[in-house]
């Protein structure tokens, strides 16, 4: 049984008659003449796994073939054990029996194959993990006792320019979800096309804002346009993996929380339903989720889909309120809710989210009792890596690189009291023993202090940093998505063209979205900020000077409304506006194909030398590109970038655009580094320092100080 031991072996206690022998007919085949490449779950009963009667080897999918032994293996095995022979009678009978998930109406309940079922499900994206701890983060969320999970589905994500499509690396979707399926684990999926999420334009591509006058949410033709074929794409990778098809997706939701969004278009929500049951049939289960207020799920809900409700921890009254609500659009079917949050996410300048245990697994207790469904958003956080988060609320206030949400598993995977008190209250309620062990987190390593060293500021880098193909040349500022730039910055230059007798002039930019950095000949003046409404700035300059904003943006709004980046009007200065503009599109990760400083690791700055060191003068508070080639023999630990005094900026590395970070505001004050943006060897890192990189070495005014430590940090936050 060589062979057998390349497979992966999992534990199934509670669902062990839903392991899938066999995930369709050709998978008998597989068995009986050895051809065909399938996915074969073969259960073996107690007198094969010795010393534990509830322990079942799980054979996951692979690409090569049985051998001869092997088959003969197991038609002895098959032979010489009644009680495998009872479970393959059992398997062979679902072979040609439909696997079907329904709502049972009379009863208030969902049918599983005609059986009760409920979940217990935890929220986890995809699209905010590493590939290589998907795996472990579902194992994970199986362990504390959940049945099933729920994950949205980024359009952004999948089709980053019109017409074009990823499913690789963090956006292979089929893998997840077949990955999910192997660890027993239900999904439920959430399409869209608008997600919120706390993800950047709420999920909607951001070359929609490029078509004029395009309404997003609504049932304008040229929208539905897209999301129909948008959904050709994605539905032609979802529908295997329906239940009723032998995966794992068990229902599907319609928009989400649209009751929440003031167009309230029915017809809308109408072509949307129908859209998405022309692609799984009448005999999918589809729902809609909204807040818990009547007025919420007028909107929001869509006759033909079960409306669902969402809310928090809550006190019993409160949460048979809630459910009320639901009744008032769901007078029969299961009681759910959708997004049970045990915890909330950050936002810059707010100080770190952190919800109490007690109220979360009270309400749990209650939600159970009512003979609920329920998911955990979310279950585990993940990472905002790049510049995907949006911008949420009144300002609207950006959300951190960190997505850790307070949740049961930290951004980085960690279990956390919080983790092992719902694995707990789970046991309690469902009177199962959970057949996990409690899995170890992840390996953290504190590599230590790094030079980085200064490249230059960003206005001497730009025959590097900006392709020529790319820049515009325009009369008035252009947004970012004229000029075909999604996310990052654009420098936008012209010159000063009058003279002030005091050399001082007054510059007005109301149309900055979101975040200016004011320059004259590449020294900064003053930072302009829409967060705050500050657009007003003083600046000291000379007839013929260049005058050149550099423009942030922090992340488009969660809700989905049309939010374009960049400078959107005229600037003025005295009062007269300003021409011929050069719309420099800066991308700082073209700096990789170029040499390095190299620099080593040294024990940590802070601890090792106390003396507080003097500012870099040349390049503080302006902004400005460092960069640091560095060694690691085997990187084989997940890692923290802390940048210490640094203010704000982007940190690359590897070619890996990892997050904003921002210290001066928090409340977050490092990144998390997976392992596998690490390599061994030579290792490249490249950080765009937008103000002040605080503090740098006693010995060179060029070089300055970061750290690699092993555990994140929070701090107070300050208003921005």
């Amino acid at each position: 049984l060589d062979e057998i031991s390349h497979f992966q072996s999992f534990c199934f206690v509670n669902n062990c008659t839903k392991l899938n022998w066999f995930t369709s007919a050709q998978g008998l085949f597989t068995i009986l003449f050895i051809t065909f490449h399938k996915c074969i779950c073969i259960k073996f009963a107690q007198s094969f796994v010795k010393n534990n009667e509830k322990s079942y080897l799980h054979l996951m999918e692979s690409s090569s073939l049985f051998t001869k032994g092997t088959f003969v293996c197991c038609i002895i095995i098959f032979l010489s054990n009644r009680d495998v022979l009872r479970a393959v009678a059992h398997q062979w009978q679902d072979i040609f029996q439909q696997r079907k998930f329904e709502i049972d109406f009379e009863n208030d309940r969902f049918l599983k194959d005609g059986k009760p079922y409920r979940y217990i499900a935890g929220e986890i994206h995809y699209f905010r993990i590493p590939e290589i701890y998907w795996s472990d983060r579902l194992i994970k969320v199986r362990a504390a006792g959940l049945n099933a999970i729920q994950t949205y589905v980024p359009w952004n994500l999948h089709e980053p320019l019109p017409g074009e499509y990823n499913f690789d690396g963090m956006a292979n979707l089929p893998v997840f979800l077949q990955t999910a399926q192997q660890l027993g684990l239900d999904v439920i999926l959430r399409p869209g096309p608008y997600i919120c999420a706390e993800w950047e334009n709420g999920g909607l591509p951001w070359w929609l804002l490029n078509i004029p006058n395009l309404k997003p949410r609504t049932s304008d033709d040229r929208f539905m346009n897209f999301v129909q074929r948008w959904f050709d794409e994605l539905f032609s990778v979802v529908v295997p993996f329906l239940y009723k098809n032998g995966g794992p997706i068990i229902s599907i939701q319609v928009e989400n929380e649209y009751g929440s969004f003031p167009a309230c278009d029915r017809n809308y929500m109408s072509e949307l339903y129908h859209i998405i049951r022309a692609y799984v049939g009448e005999d999918t289960v589809l729902f809609t989720v909204d807040g818990n207020a009547v007025g919420l799920l007028r909107c929001g809900h869509v006759p033909g889909a079960h409306a669902t409700v969402d809310f928090g921890p809550s006190t019993f009254k409160d949460v048979e309120q809630a459910f009320a609500v639901q009744r008032f659009y769901a007078p029969r079917g299961p009681l759910v809710n959708s997004e049970f949050y045990p915890g909330w996410f950050d936002v810059w300048g707010k100080n770190h989210s952190r919800t109490k245990i007690s109220p979360i697994v009270d309400s749990m207790a209650y939600m159970w009792y009512m003979n609920a469904s329920f998911s955990m958003y979310v279950f585990h956080g993940g990472t905002n890596f790049g510049f995907m988060n949006c911008a949420n609320g009144a300002g609207p206030l950006p959300v951190t690189t960190g997505y850790d949400y307070d949740a049961p598993l930290t951004e980085a995977g960690d279990l956390t009291p919080k983790y092992l008190a719902i694995r707990e209250q789970i046991q309690q309620l469902t009177g199962y023993a959970i057949p996990y062990p409690l899995p170890a987190s992840t390996d953290k390593a504190a590599y230590g202090s790094l030079k980085v060293h200064a490249l230059g500021k960003v206005t001497e880098l730009l025959d590097l940093i900006s392709p020529v193909h790319r820049r515009r040349i325009s009369n008035q500022p252009l947004p970012f998505e004229t000029i075909g730039l999604g996310y990052g910055y654009v420098l936008y230059e012209t010159k000063v063209p009058f003279h002030s007798t005091d050399g001082q002039y007054i510059l007005r930019a109301h149309g900055v979205r979101d975040r200016a950095y004011v320059m004259i000949d590449g020294h900064m003046q003053a930072i302009l900020n829409s967060l705050s409404q500050h657009f007003r700035a003083k600046l000291r300059a000379n007839v013929g000077q260049h005058l050149q904003i550099l423009v942030e943006n922090l992340g488009r709004q969660c809700s989905g409304h049309p939010d374009p980046k960049g400078i959107l009007g005229s600037v003025t200065l005295d009062g007269q506006t300003l021409f011929n503009w050069t719309n420099y599109p800066i991308e700082p990760q073209l700096l990789f194909q170029f040499n390095m400083p190299v620099s080593t690791f040294s024990k940590s700055f802070s601890k090792s030398n106390p003396r507080k060191p003097r500012h870099n003068t040349y390049y503080y508070y302006t902004p400005t590109i460092y960069a640091s080639e560095f060694l690691l023999e085997n990187p084989t630990a997940d890692t923290f970038f802390h940048p210490k005094d640094w203010t704000k900026g982007q940190m690359y590395l590897n070619e890996n655009n990892v997050g904003r970070y921002w210290p001066a505001a928090g409340p977050q004050m490092t990144l998390y580094v997976p392992k596998n943006f690490l390599k061994p060897g030579a290792n490249r890192m490249v950080i765009f320092e937008f103000e002040s990189a605080g503090y740098c070495s006693q010995n060179n005014s060029e070089t300055c100080t970061v750290e690699f430590i092993d555990f994140p940090l929070y701090k107070a936050a300050k208003n921005i």
